[in-house]
Parts: C-alpha cells; structure tokens; sequence
C-alpha cells in the first residue's frame, strides 16, 4: 500500500552507538591484563554512516520535497520502502543517491533464493496475513517473504548493487513509474522484468 502519512524522523532513525567509556575495574587489574584482554569494537551501522554522509538535514528536507513511500499492508514499519526526490531509502539499512543511477531493473529474485515460489501463486490473491498458518511445514517465513521483489542498481561506474524488500503487486507499477520519473532527467534506462509487475515468476530468471 502507499503510506500517506509518514514519520521523516522513523524513517530517518539511526541506532545510538555507545562509545567504550572508563572501566575503572579494568584500569585497577594492571597492565597485562589490560594488554592481553579483548576490547569490543563498537561498530557504526551502515545506514548511521550514510545519513551522516548525506546530512539529516538535507535528507529531511528532500523528503519533505517529495516522497512516495510503499508498504506491505500489515507488515512491519521496518520493511517500507521510501523515494525521496533525490534517493531511494531503505530505513535501517541503505540510502542511494538516485544521481548515480545508469541503469536499474525491477526483477524477481533469482530462481535460488525464492524457495517462496509456489506459496506465492497459491496465495496470489491474499492479503499479506502476519498470523496465516500454512498446512506445509517449513513455509512459516514465508508469508512476507513471497511479496518480494528485487531491485538492481548499476551505477555511472557500472558498478551493481541490490536490494530485496517486499512491495504488493498492486504498488509495484507505481514505485516504477514514480522511479522512472525521478531518473527521467538523467537518462537512466529502466530494464525492468514485465512479469514482475504483475506477481509472475517467469522460470530461469
């Protein structure tokens, strides 16, 4: 579904990174120890380190210029997918300038890593339901699993990147086209699979 209504500070939200402070039981156990314990490297998340990179600021106000949001109804608020004027967001986990997009294509994922196939036709026409029970054992992921899609990304450096994240068939024909849109000006080429579009798994993709 496409979310109206959106929190720019959620989606924008960066985990707080503890940085190692004073251990006074540790500067009082002496030197060797101090030189042969291990010390926890606190590690940046990724997503923290690209809102800084871009500025929170400048994020915040280019959402705020346009953006068109999409989730699977009942899903998790984590597993929404933003377009802001000049990025694609991924909460949590990425966001890409769309300035650097050459080429971009809308697939399924590839025939390995949709063990969801079949559970997708059979529930083709079913809401997303985070409490269905499935009669076949082993298909318990798979209820969120089955709506997604993969986006692939090569770069002016003809450089790759991708992204799984779910998005109902209804909304996958806007998120395109709300993405052509915004990569019109720098003429980037969509190369999207047609059969995606309409929740089809075309065989050997």
């Amino acid at each position: 579904m496409k979310v109206t209504d959106i929190n720019i500070d959620q989606i924008l939200y960066t985990p707080v990174v503890r940085e190692n402070t004073y251990d006074h039981d540790e500067e009082e156990s002496g030197f060797f120890k101090k030189m042969f314990s291990k010390k926890e490297k606190t590690e940046v998340p990724f997503f923290n380190t690209r809102v800084e990179e871009f500025g929170r600021d400048a994020l915040y106000d280019d959402i705020k210029e346009k953006c068109d949001a999409y989730l699977v109804r009942n899903a998790p608020a984590d597993t929404m997918v933003v377009l802001s004027h000049s990025y694609l967001i991924i909460p949590g986990k990425e966001i890409f300038p769309l300035y650097d997009v050459a080429r971009f294509s809308i697939q399924n994922e590839r025939d390995g890593d949709r063990p969801y196939e079949q559970y997708a036709i059979d529930r083709f026409d079913e809401p997303y339901d985070p409490s269905y029970v499935s009669e076949y054992e082993n298909e318990e992921g798979f209820e969120l699993a089955r709506f997604n899609i993969l986006l692939q990304i090569i770069d002016e450096n003809n450089l790759r990147y991708e992204y799984v994240f779910p998005m109902e068939v209804a909304d996958r024909k806007d998120f395109r086209e709300q993405l052509n849109e915004r990569l019109a000006p720098i003429g980037a080429i969509d190369m999207s699979h047609e059969d995606v579009m309409e929740g089809q798994f075309t065989e050997g993709v």
